[in-house]
Protein backbone atom coordinates (compact mmCIF):
# COMPACT_ATOMS: atom_id res chain seq x y z
CA UNK A 1 0.00 0.00 0.00
CA UNK A 2 1.25 3.43 -0.85
CA UNK A 3 1.22 6.46 1.37
CA UNK A 4 -1.38 9.05 0.38
CA UNK A 5 -0.62 12.53 -0.83
CA UNK A 6 -2.35 14.94 1.55
CA UNK A 7 -4.20 17.87 0.00
CA UNK A 8 -6.55 20.41 1.50
CA UNK A 9 -9.99 20.89 0.03
CA UNK A 10 -8.95 24.36 -1.14
CA UNK A 11 -5.96 22.78 -2.92
CA UNK A 12 -8.34 20.39 -4.65
CA UNK A 13 -10.57 23.27 -5.74
CA UNK A 14 -7.63 25.22 -7.19
CA UNK A 15 -5.80 22.31 -8.86
CA UNK A 16 -8.42 19.64 -9.41
CA UNK A 17 -7.55 18.95 -13.04
CA UNK A 18 -3.83 18.47 -12.31
CA UNK A 19 -4.47 16.39 -9.19
CA UNK A 20 -6.99 14.12 -10.92
CA UNK A 21 -4.62 13.58 -13.84
CA UNK A 22 -1.86 12.65 -11.38
CA UNK A 23 -4.16 10.17 -9.63
CA UNK A 24 -5.13 8.59 -12.93
CA UNK A 25 -1.62 8.41 -14.44
CA UNK A 26 0.38 7.39 -11.37
CA UNK A 27 -2.30 5.58 -9.35
CA UNK A 28 -1.62 8.02 -6.53
CA UNK A 29 -3.88 8.14 -3.51
CA UNK A 30 -4.92 11.61 -2.37
CA UNK A 31 -6.24 12.22 1.13
CA UNK A 32 -8.40 15.35 1.25
CA UNK A 33 -8.48 17.40 4.43
CA UNK A 34 -10.49 20.32 5.73
CA UNK A 35 -9.18 22.16 8.79
CA UNK A 36 -6.78 19.24 9.36
CA UNK A 37 -9.68 16.74 9.44
CA UNK A 38 -9.71 13.87 6.96
CA UNK A 39 -12.81 14.17 4.79
CA UNK A 40 -12.29 12.01 1.71
CA UNK A 41 -9.91 10.02 -0.47
CA UNK A 42 -9.38 10.08 -4.22
CA UNK A 43 -8.10 6.94 -5.95
CA UNK A 44 -7.94 5.88 -9.58
CA UNK A 45 -10.58 3.48 -10.90
CA UNK A 46 -7.90 0.79 -11.41
CA UNK A 47 -6.68 1.12 -7.83
CA UNK A 48 -10.24 1.06 -6.52
CA UNK A 49 -11.06 -2.10 -8.51
CA UNK A 50 -7.92 -3.83 -7.22
CA UNK A 51 -8.91 -2.98 -3.63
CA UNK A 52 -12.41 -4.41 -4.20
CA UNK A 53 -11.01 -7.59 -5.74
CA UNK A 54 -8.53 -8.05 -2.92
CA UNK A 55 -11.26 -7.46 -0.35
CA UNK A 56 -13.52 -10.05 -2.01
CA UNK A 57 -10.67 -12.58 -2.07
CA UNK A 58 -9.94 -12.03 1.61
CA UNK A 59 -13.63 -12.44 2.50
CA UNK A 60 -13.80 -15.69 0.52
CA UNK A 61 -10.72 -17.01 2.34
CA UNK A 62 -12.20 -15.99 5.68
CA UNK A 63 -15.50 -17.75 4.90
CA UNK A 64 -13.65 -20.90 3.85
CA UNK A 65 -11.63 -20.86 7.07
CA UNK A 66 -14.80 -20.38 9.13
CA UNK A 67 -16.53 -23.20 7.25
CA UNK A 68 -13.61 -25.58 7.82
CA UNK A 69 -13.54 -24.68 11.49
CA UNK A 70 -17.29 -25.23 11.84
CA UNK A 71 -17.27 -28.63 10.12
CA UNK A 72 -14.15 -29.93 11.81
CA UNK A 73 -11.27 -31.77 10.25
CA UNK A 74 -11.91 -33.75 7.09
CA UNK A 75 -11.55 -37.51 7.24
CA UNK A 76 -8.88 -39.02 5.06
CA UNK A 77 -8.74 -42.54 3.72
CA UNK A 78 -5.92 -44.58 2.21
CA UNK A 79 -6.12 -44.81 -1.58
CA UNK A 80 -6.16 -48.61 -1.42
CA UNK A 81 -9.31 -48.57 0.76
CA UNK A 82 -11.06 -46.19 -1.66
CA UNK A 83 -10.10 -48.26 -4.72
CA UNK A 84 -11.07 -51.55 -3.07
CA UNK A 85 -14.47 -50.18 -2.06
CA UNK A 86 -13.90 -50.43 1.71
CA UNK A 87 -14.85 -46.78 2.02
Amino acid sequence: MQLPIIKSISDIRKNSKRILEQVQKKNDVVLITRNSDKISVIVSPDYFESMIEENETLWEELEMARSKKATGPEKTYPLEDVLSGKV
